[in-house]
């Protein structure tokens, strides 16, 4: 009976199909529910039984015939799966029989049997081995089988309905072989999570699937009777030619046509699961472990600093990275695997080409500049991940150890991850208020929770619930993918409190807004910039409506993490800080006081309290010095997102330039893929293309950070792939976009004058400014630093002022690091160590123009702390132009007399030396070098060059890391990544990060 039932099933328009009336629909699948297993353990029930298709012995309902899911023409696919049949449970049949009406039972199932394209010839096969075999129909049913199996490449696509799993409450899953031995052995692969983290094969709510299950007019599937043996009507048929017969070359459709373009652009590529998985294998790299024997040189393995890769602590998968939006009320935050199947992008045949630009025939050739692909590999995607910033937290915990202030390490850290793990901190605080029995302690926001992620196996769940880390993995998820896109999408504009003065718009903002202290808009809302919105796709996938919101074009949206007032613990109390009035200390203090009381009153939230009896000041100023620049005026207006995000695109050779992109900027199941039944109206779902499309690049000059996680992908958990669109070149993209924002739009260097007297050569170099904000900006350690070179007639280098080594230290004539360089030497009878001070004359190859703040605790030691910043020595780094200082006239004009604007904004003056250089204010530095030259050399012989260089984490900074923490994981983890980073051949050659440069010789 069972055989016979199977037979039906493949026999096409047979005298079966005529019959109007429904047969028995089967049995019920004997499985347990996907949410009452861990993932590992629940694939390992499903993916067996569905391998060995075990729903056919219960003998539920199919598909009346293969069929495909798109047109097949010049021997390739244009559907959006390959050719399929489905098998239905009971459960689904009966809620099809009622007219699609109410809720699909938990437990029903959906699998969708897939083989290679097109579907006749596996309509012809059975055909033909019916006639073969009259009376054998178990024969049949077997050969067809095998046919399937070994021929057609048979795999699954499943849908489990579990309503407690997420808000559209089914379980994808994607069940294939690897090899020809597995599959005889039906023995499907099962996720591991392990490099090259290519995408899992199950998931709650995952947006690749939802893409276009989104459409679906009711419960997320578009399944419809007409396509299922025993109803009346007809499958949706598409076109399927020739091609794929074979026939002699001069009978093929389209002979003599150049197909060239298309060839290549074959559906495996997009839909099989096992070339899928197969590309990604191919993506995977050996990580560096070549030690870069300058850098141990300089920064000497000791105190157990520097551990074996056994030892090494590393980072989960970021398919792991996965928190889909709650069954019965969405919660704000989500992690991009929700977001990435709509807003992923689409590289090319049978799928179209979106958000990407193409620049050869295969699938993913080219450039994904989709939302997802680009926030990916930029530093807001890494934040949650950065080893740097990790390392530091250590570092922080550690000094606040020795200063016997360690009891305030979780306040801080929490405050740091308020921004870096975002979503995780901010989730856990609403979580903790809203059900307050769950016992969750939101005051404590640990970095450990960035290790976490949701238990696997049985065993994984036990030892979370025995370690009590269970309750927080779902919030390490989130905290991993750093700012992400449900952060910036739910920012809303900060409010004062009814207690505040009448505040200006900046100021209210000043007074409640920094720090990453960001009002919200509501759970089910996210906001956009575009009016004509098609929303039932997001409500359908997450219960989410996207709404028309100016604020996420404000600048002031991103001044919410790039403005940052912190505390000095070691600063005295009772008298304000270096360089402050009591005003204005007490202005910068009742911010951070009214950060409490809006995160006690809101969030129930208390960890910022002990912090705030400590005097306040601003370490990061970036969006400060923004507001405080030409940027920020009308006439000449450029925001933040005019620069971070593009709506060009250009190649670093230049061979590809696209002034204005225009793209729709989400990909889901409309009018432009082949047709379903079921779906929603097309008014509903209709993408229209965008002129204009900001990319989400988010770049400035960091490629440091980019590089180390794009090398040790094993070790931080990042696979080179693109889930979406399957090119590999994302990291080296945000690289590129680096390099070009280096050259175009970072800094002007030019040698304005060279003249010799005797052997002495003077050179005028000057330094623009071409950014809307310091040069460099960003945490206080960044430093741009100008190499001027004489080389002679053989190209030797005969005088240098900011030569490095491969490490990127700064050298003086002798060949050994400048005492300037780590600020850790002080000279007999002096009480501060050494630094580079800034320049307006170099006459000694020691002396180097480093534009950079430093820092000193209260001791007046250099430190690179957040929260020891008491002192400041120096900061030279070029102003925007436009800048104007506080209590000038200028100054008034454009902010007026405010006292908070004029105490916040004296984060965004120069100080030490620089503070009466008038070019470094107006954003324009020059400076003379005098260059005494052998007797032997003529100076109309040599050739003067000058190169601006960046570094994000200097010398100094990774030798003050490694020596306050040596034995912290995550700084192991930091000097084990530098140590072996490869930067020959990079952006970041020599540990430094070329911005521009000029040469000359005398006439």
């Amino acid at each position: 009976m069972v055989a016979l039932s199977f037979l039906l099933s493949m026999t096409g328009p047979l005298a079966a199909l005529e019959s109007t009336a429904p047969v028995g629909s089967g049995q019920a699948a004997d499985l347990p529910l996907p949410s009452t297993l861990p993932l590992i353990d629940y694939e390992k029930r499903l993916f067996p039984w569905v391998a060995r298709r075990e729903y056919v012995e219960l003998g539920w309902k199919r598909d009346k015939s293969w069929r495909d899911t798109g047109p097949f023409v010049f021997n390739m696919s244009f559907g959006i799966h390959p050719a399929v049949r489905m098998y239905y449970s009971p459960e689904i049949i009966s809620w099809l029989e009622a007219g699609r009406d109410g809720a699909i039972p938990d437990g029903a199932i959906v699998i969708k049997e897939m083989v290679t394209p097109p579907s006749a010839k596996y309509n012809e096969h059975l055909a033909q081995l019916q006639q073969q075999y009259p009376d054998d129909p178990e024969k049949v049913v077997d050969e067809m089988a095998d046919y399937a199996y070994e021929t057609g490449g048979l795999n699954w696509t499943v849908m489990v309905k579990d309503s407690k799993l997420s808000h559209g409450g089914w379980f994808f899953a994607s069940v294939y072989f690897a090899n020809p031995d597995d599959m005889a052995a039906r023995k499907p692969v099962i996720d591991a999570f392990a490099p090259p983290f290519s995408p899992p094969l199950a998931a709650s709510g995952d947006g690749m699937c939802m893409r276009c299950h989104a459409s679906a007019a009711e419960e997320l599937i578009f399944s419809a009777l007409e396509n299922i043996e025993g109803y009346p009507g007809e499958p949706v048929i598409f076109r399927v030619d020739e091609s794929w017969r074979d026939l002699p070359k001069p009978q093929k459709p389209g002979f003599g046509a150049d197909l060239t373009e298309f060839i290549d652009l074959y559906f495996s590529d997009a839909h099989d699961p096992a070339a899928m998985r197969a590309a990604h294998l191919a993506a995977v790299k050996t990580s560096p472990d070549k030690v870069n024997s300058a850098f141990l040189q300089m920064f000497p393995p000791a105190k157990g600093i520097d551990v074996s890769h056994t030892d090494l602590q590393t980072l989960p998968s970021e398919w792991l990275d996965h928190v889909p939006a709650r069954p019965d009320d969405t919660q704000h935050f989500l992690t991009s695997d929700n977001c990435l199947g709509c807003h992923g992008g689409l590289g090319g045949a049978p799928s179209g080409v979106t958000m990407f630009v193409k620049d050869g025939p295969d699938y993913g050739d080219g450039y994904n500049i989709s939302e997802y692909g680009e926030w990916r590999w930029s530093p807001m995607g890494l934040a949650g991940r950065d080893p740097i910033f990790y390392a530091q937290l250590e570092s922080e915990y550690a000094l606040l150890e020795q200063a016997g202030a360690g009891d305030l390490s979780g306040n801080l850290g929490t405050t740091c991850l308020s921004c870096h793990g975002a979503m995780g901190q901010r989730q856990l605080l609403i979580d903790a208020k809203n059900d307050p029995d769950k016992g969750l302690n939101a005051n404590v926001f640990k970095p450990e929770y960035a290790l976490l992620h949701a238990p696997l196996t049985t065993q994984q769940l036990e030892q979370q619930i025995a370690d009590g880390s269970y309750p927080y993995h779902e919030y390490g998820n989130l905290a991993r993918e750093g700012i992400s896109c449900t952060v910036c999408h739910h920012i809303a504009p900060p409010q004062q409190a009814g207690d505040q003065p009448a505040y200006n718009k900046l100021d209210t903002y000043l007074m409640n807004g920094t720090t990453g202290v960001f009002r919200m808009t509501s759970a089910d809302e996210l906001i956009g910039p575009y009016a004509d919105i098609r929303e039932r796709p997001m409500q359908n996938a997450m219960g989410i409506k996207p709404v028309h919101d100016e604020y996420i074009k404000d600048s002031e949206m991103c001044g919410a993490c790039h403005t940052i007032n912190l505390p000095n613990v070691d600063a005295a109390t009772d008298k304000p800080l270096p360089g402050f009035t009591a005003a204005e200390q007490k202005i910068l203090n009742d911010a951070a006081r009214n950060a409490v009381a809006f995160l006690g009153s809101e969030y129930d939230a208390s960890y910022r309290e002990p912090l705030v009896g400590f005097q306040h000041s601003v370490e990061q100023a970036t969006y400060l010095e923004w507001q405080n620049s030409e940027y920020a005026d009308k006439d000449t207006l450029q925001s933040c997102q005019d620069c971070h995000m593009k709506d060009n695109f250009e190649t670093l050779d230049g061979k590809i330039s696209i002034d204005g992109l225009t793209t729709q900027i989400a990909s889901i199941q409309d009018s432009n893929l082949p047709e379903v039944p079921n779906s929603l109206p097309h008014d509903e779902i209709e993408v229209p293309f965008r002129d204009g499309y900001k990319r989400h690049n988010f770049v400035g000059q960091n490629a440091f950070l980019i590089e180390m996680l794009s090398q040790f992908d094993e070790e931080m958990g990042l696979g080179s792939r693109d889930p979406m669109t399957y090119a590999t070149n994302g990291a080296q993209l945000s690289i590129d976009t680096m390099a070009l924002q280096a050259r175009d739009e970072t800094a002007d260097v030019s040698i304005e004058s060279l003249s010799a007297t005797d052997n002495v050569v003077e050179a005028v170099v000057s330094v623009d400014n071409k950014t809307g904000h310091r040069l460099p900006s960003g945490v206080g350690f960044r430093r741009a630093f100008l190499e001027l070179r004489v080389t002679d007639a053989s190209g030797r280098t005969v005088w240098c002022s900011g030569c490095t080594n491969e490490a990127g230290v700064i050298l003086g004539p002798d060949g050994t690091p400048l005492a300037t360089e780590f600020l850790d030497v002080v000279p007999p009878g002096a009480t501060e160590a050494l630094y580079q001070p800034h320049h307006d004359l170099i006459e000694d190859q020691a002396q180097v123009q480093i534009y950079e703040e430093l820092t000193q605790n209260a001791e007046k030691q250099f430190t690179t702390s957040f929260v020891h910043r008491v002192y400041h020595p120096k900061d030279n780094r070029l102003l925007p132009w436009g800048a104007a200082e506080p209590g000038t006239e200028a100054f008034e004009k454009r902010f007026g007399t405010s006292e908070v604007t004029a105490a916040f904004m004296k984060a965004t003056m120069p100080e030490g030396r620089a503070a009466a250089d008038a070019g470094v204010k107006a954003g324009r530095d020059e400076l003379t070098y005098r260059i005494t030259l052998p007797e032997s050399i003529d100076p109309r012989e040599v050739t003067v060059s000058t190169t601006l260089y960046f570094q994000a984490i200097p010398p100094y900074y990774l030798k003050q890391r490694f020596e306050t923490a040596p034995a912290g994981p995550a700084t192991q983890r930091l000097y084990y990544l530098a140590s072996r980073l490869r930067t020959k051949g990079t952006l970041i050659e020599d540990w430094k990060l070329k911005l521009q440069g000029d040469s000359a010789r005398l006439p």
